[in-house]
């Protein structure tokens, strides 16, 4: 009697756990994600209160039930383990930016910098020139340390490696890049715009300037090209020019193990491609997209249901 008593409690509670799974949502990863996935969570949890979602950082307890793994970089270029699915949810730009005292950024406030320009200043020493023939002003590099999101989709935008940025590395997060080069004058880095602006004024933050992009690489900034002094235009800009390649945009994504059974995950998604958008700007992100919603909410399904 006793082993068919504990047979049925052992039951009993693997069905309570299968059903919790089912409403139960534990993400994980990007760090500078994490504002507008809280906004999600809760517009989602407004008319979806019975489940529930936690938004954990590395290290956090609990942060080892994760079954959604935010990525912001390219997972088809770097390989999706067996049975992941990846989920594009969102977008985000990074921008070259410097302390707002740089000599080099303010020799560049009128003519841009070209692509192949910026090239040579991340991935080159200090003391090779833009020109070859010698440095145009004096500056520093920061980069992260590790092999991050932002530093590989950055890396990917330069044609190259993030071992092969050159400068300081620093450790942490990307807002410790913002804070390292306000502490130095000649200090230059990479970062997403919701750490680049301020969301509130929409302006850029203090301390900082952009370097801005020369897109059409004809040695000055155009009108059409004068876009980097408020965030709304240029969100404008990037949401009308979506194929655009002059400046580093990439996917966020939920990564989920394909065979997982979670319906809670599915809603969440579906929330998200329909609803949640219209969180995206005020965070400095950009639309996931129509056609990429499309095949991700297939992707979706599948990875509910297989």
């Amino acid at each position: 009697m006793k082993k068919i008593v504990l047979s049925v409690l052992a039951s009993l509670s693997l069905l309570a756990s299968q059903a919790q799974t089912k409403n139960s949502i534990v993400i994980t990863g990007t760090k500078f994600t994490y504002p507008l996935i809280e906004k999600w969570i809760a517009g989602y949890q407004k008319v979806h209160p019975e489940v529930s979602i936690k938004l954990l950082d590395k290290g956090q307890e609990g942060v080892d039930k994760a079954n959604v793994r935010i990525a912001s970089y390219d997972v088809y270029k770097a390989g999706l383990k067996e049975n992941e699915v990846a989920i594009p949810v969102s977008r985000y730009a990074l921008l070259p930016v410097a302390s707002q005292q740089s000599p080099l950024a303010l020799k560049l406030q009128k003519k841009g910098i070209k692509p192949e320009e910026l090239k040579k200043l991340f991935l080159e020493d200090p003391e090779e020139s833009l020109d070859d023939k010698k440095p145009e002003a004096p500056y520093q590099i920061y980069t992260r340390s590790a092999k991050v999101c932002s530093s590989i989709t950055f890396a990917n935008y330069l044609g190259s490696q993030p071992d092969d940025i050159v400068g300081k590395g620093i450790t942490g997060d990307d807002k410790h890049l913002i804070e390292a080069i306000k502490r130095d004058s000649l200090g230059i880095t990479y970062n997403n715009l919701g750490y680049i602006y301020d969301v509130q004024s929409r302006n850029i933050a203090k301390g900082l300037t952009v370097l801005p992009i020369d897109l059409n690489e004809n040695g000055k900034l155009d009108k059409d090209e004068q876009i980097y002094q408020n965030l709304d235009v240029l969100l404008g800009y990037l949401a009308k020019n979506p194929n655009v390649q002059s400046l580093p945009v990439e996917k966020v994504y939920f990564v989920v193990n394909g065979q997982q059974d979670n319906e809670a995950f599915q809603s969440f998604v579906q929330w998200i491609h329909k609803e949640g958008q219209s969180y995206n700007q005020a965070l400095g992100f950009l639309e996931v997209g129509e056609i990429t919603t499309q095949r991700a909410s297939i992707d979706a399904k599948r990875a509910t249901n297989k």
